[in-house]
């Protein structure tokens, strides 16, 4: 069966419930008022190092779902970013026939996880965030509203209006970076929700700058070669963790509150309009890897937009690794 098999499985209504070993939440709000969430993994040992490897083959082989590491790289780590999004739930659900326990599940998580090295070897560590503690947040954010100063009057519906109108397409408008377009796609609905630009380029492609925020068409110099040439970036409009460095460090847009691995907890601080990031083990650090956007919320979960799987109001339940951060 064709890998496009597993796009079918994006379409099931009730995804997972919410299955927690050690989920990291990294909880921060903006101050116009706009939040975002982070959630990242922890993993205890399992038995055998080799049991998560034999879970996700095993999956792949009933489905069908067949694809190289080395031959077939980027469809592989799609998939492997998949398992981590809980965008399989047949595989990571509570009805799945492949995973039996929770030693099981952070096993497969763990083995996707590490799969994932590569990819994001070059992502900055970050060990600085502190956790939240449930009877802190209430003082984390009252200090919050009290403490800053409203500089943006951010749009939340504009904001969420955008995520809807461009969730399961590009704006031409904006640069497109394929499989990795989710912060691009966010500080889009910034922007739509009242952010400036702010700052220009070199004249080619990407600015390593936490202090500018913009993406701008460019009509490039000969030399200036790669994808997206014809653009001009920051990385803090396509970086995760940049992203969070201009609006939390580099301007008071936002308040680290910190990490937890309550939902509950992290609903009751998150409104829609806010942000979620996600978050992963990295060697002996952690990163912050994939941003979302809280587009709606009722009486029992956050639902989250975001690009890269194209996904419309996913609950926050239906994913495994969650940061909220700005």
């Amino acid at each position: 069966m064709p890998f496009e098999y597993t796009q079918s499985l994006h379409n099931i209504k009730h995804f997972l419930q919410s299955f927690f070993f050690k989920i990291r939440f990294f909880l921060a709000c903006m101050i116009f008022p706009f939040s975002t969430l982070a959630i990242s993994d922890s993993f205890q040992p399992v038995d055998h190092n080799l049991l998560g490897r034999d879970i996700v083959e095993s999956f792949m082989l009933s489905k069908g779902v067949s694809f190289n590491k080395q031959t077939d790289n980027k469809r592989y780590m799609t998939f492997m970013r998949g398992i981590l999004l809980g965008e399989y739930p047949e595989l990571t659900g509570p009805n799945s026939v492949y995973v039996k326990s929770q030693v099981e599940l952070n096993a497969v998580i763990k083995f996707a996880s590490e799969e994932l090295n590569p990819v994001f070897q070059d992502y900055p560590v970050n060990n600085s965030i502190p956790e939240v503690k449930p009877d802190q947040s209430g003082l984390i954010l009252d200090g919050f509203n009290q403490g800053k100063t409203v500089l943006v009057n951010y749009d939340r519906s504009a904001a969420i209006n955008y995520a809807y109108a461009w969730w399961d397409k590009r704006n031409p408008n904006y640069p497109d970076f394929g499989e990795n377009d989710c912060t691009n796609f966010i500080s889009q609905a910034m922007v739509a929700g009242g952010f400036s630009l702010v700052g220009s380029g070199d004249g080619c492609r990407d600015e390593a700058t936490r202090t500018e925020f913009y993406a701008n068409a460019n009509t490039p110099p000969w030399w200036c070669q790669g994808s997206n040439r014809h653009w001009e970036w920051s990385t803090s409009w396509s970086v995760v963790d940049t992203f969070r460095a201009y609006f939390a460090d580099e301007n008071n847009f936002a308040t680290v509150l910190g990490w937890t691995t309550d939902r509950k907890l992290t609903k009751s601080l998150l409104s829609p309009g806010d942000i979620i990031q996600l978050q992963k083990k990295q060697g002996s650090g952690w990163i912050i890897y994939h941003n979302m956007l809280v587009t709606k919320e009722d009486s029992k979960d956050l639902y989250l937009t975001y690009h890269a799987f194209n996904r419309k109001d996913k609950p926050l339940r239906a994913s495994l690794k969650i940061v909220i951060f700005l």
